[in-house]
């Protein structure tokens, strides 16, 4: 019988066991040292701020004006978060934070134990700006080897296993480290049977050469997930992608933002909305893509959390399903976006 397996942090599960899955989130991260510097007096004191129902408004047109919204590092705000995601219905929660941005696969194992979730963890490199010093002189195989370690031995020198291989970080172009990240990355989904999931520009369409580096080093299309296709609807490159039988991953929900482009930070446009989202959705299910479609809210500032004003883990539960079925998406459908697809893409193929 082949295997359906998924490695979390407290240990190896079946993959039809999963149930509820929000395949791309963060529960620890620190983006901090991502964001530019402000130049002027009154962003350098913005920059200082704590996150407040003050500076909510300013936050929803430049998320990054504020550090503090650019760190979830309370491990009890964190587990009463990740509560009300339980609590709604909620099963299993995919960490992707990497190295260099608040990796802490102890901590999810203990929020894993405390909560009786399950949480799996990434392995891999993020985009450019994260790399550590010394990454112009790692070789592909000795980023393979890393990843195979995380994947076999433990991440951080601990024994919890990563299992699912990302977010592997692009840029608005394509790094030279970036690429070498992603050819290890689709070497060790060959030896490992993994998901990958791929950070891209959002407002770019990388999506073409990432397909093209994975596929052309031996990764399976259904086992490549491009990541955030929902900030600039373009439904085109949707369907292209689609059509290449990869997964595309709808995982800004809750992100409605308008960054203003005068604010020359790590954002640099619209977002589209919650309803535009499901539109597109909807559209492609009714194209027959249904089987590859992947949702998720990409938690990654404090505002989007329900301490600090937003909407919590729980919102893909709490509102997008009922505005899902309010859109003619029926109960099936979410069943096979929500927990089939995410089982399927994490499951290693393997007993």
């Amino acid at each position: 019988m082949s295997g359906m397996a998924v490695m979390t942090v407290t240990g190896k599960v079946s993959a039809g066991s999963l149930g509820l899955v929000l395949p791309h989130e963060h529960a620890f991260i620190d983006l901090r040292d991502l964001v530019p510097a402000p130049h002027t007096i009154s962003g350098k004191a913005l920059a200082q701020e704590k996150v407040s129902l003050t500076n909510l408004g300013r936050l929803h047109r430049n998320p990054y004006a504020v550090l503090d919204n650019a760190v979830l590092d309370d491990e009890r705000i964190m587990e009463w978060e990740l509560h009300e995601f339980k609590k709604a219905g909620g099963k299993t929660f995919v960490d992707l934070t990497l190295r260099d941005i608040g990796r802490d696969p102890v901590l999810l194992a203990r929020l894993s134990r405390a909560l009786d979730i399950y949480i799996v963890a990434g392995c891999g490199y993020y985009i450019k700006a994260s790399h550590p010093p010394g990454m112009d002189d790692k070789t592909v195989e000795d980023i393979t080897e890393e990843i195979l370690r995380e994947i076999r031995c433990g991440i951080d020198g601990s024994d919890i296993r990563a299992g699912v291989i990302g977010e592997i970080g692009t840029s608005e172009i394509i790094y030279p480290n970036e690429k070498k990240a992603l050819i290890a990355a689709a070497l060790a989904q060959k030896e490992t049977g993994l998901g990958i999931h791929v950070h891209t520009d959002l407002w770019a369409t990388n999506g073409y050469e990432v397909v093209k580096i994975l596929t052309g080093h031996g990764a399976p299309p259904e086992k490549i997930c491009i990541n955030h296709i929902d900030v600039d609807l373009k439904m085109n490159y949707m369907k292209d992608l689609l059509n290449l039988g990869v997964y595309i991953e709808f995982d800004n929900f809750g992100k409605e933002f308008y960054a203003d482009r005068r604010h020359k930070s790590v954002l640099k446009g619209l977002f589209a909305r919650d309803i535009e989202r499901v539109r597109a959705i909807k559209e492609l299910i009714d194209c027959g893509f249904a089987n590859r479609i992947l949702l998720s809210n990409d938690v990654c500032l404090k505002t989007c959390l329900h301490h600090y004003g937003g909407w919590g883990y729980d919102h893909m539960i709490t509102n997008i399903i009922p505005m899902m079925l309010d859109e003619g998406i029926t109960h099936e459908q979410i069943q096979t976006l929500m927990v089939a697809n995410p089982a399927a893409f994490l499951d290693d193929g393997k007993d």
